[in-house]
């Protein structure tokens, strides 16, 4: 089996992948997965093999793709900025192609929490996110090698 093969089983539907050591990226990525109807996968950066199998086969080696939440797809990976106007398609695409498609279970979002942490649940944390997120764009385009 090679890679192509690979990658169009493991993007054949969109993966969100988020940061699992924030509340606030959890409720973004369980939202996202319910609105689309299921249709986006979402793993988190830190505890899902899934995340860590997709970033291991994308990204460069030594690349910490875990700075922001990334939007994969059949024609790249998006990061940040960058993957909010394909997150909004991917969610209208599952809500009028793929209604069918189940949902997430509920708890099925992992992400740990430590209370003590100020940037976990504060205001000042989830605000210094979405500056960082704001003024943060990446992409990694697939080749044509690579599409679906």
């Amino acid at each position: 089996m090679n890679t192509q093969v690979n990658l169009s089983l493991m993007f054949s539907r969109p993966l969100l992948i988020y940061d699992d050591t924030c509340l606030s990226c959890g409720k973004f990525a369980e939202i996202v997965n319910i609105i689309s109807r299921g249709w986006i996968r979402i793993a988190g950066h830190h505890y899902s093999k899934e995340a860590l199998e997709a970033k291991q086969v994308i990204f460069p080696k030594g690349y910490d793709a875990t700075k922001m939440f990334w939007l994969i797809n059949s024609k790249g990976a998006y990061g940040a900025r960058a993957g909010l106007m394909p997150v909004v398609k991917e969610v209208l695409i599952g809500l009028l192609v793929h209604n069918e498609s189940p949902r997430l279970n509920a708890g099925a979002v992992k992400y740990s929490c430590d209370v003590q942490s100020s940037s976990c649940m504060s205001t000042q944390g989830l605000i210094s996110r979405i500056m960082n997120m704001a003024k943060t764009s990446v992409v990694f385009p697939f080749d044509q090698s690579h599409r679906i």
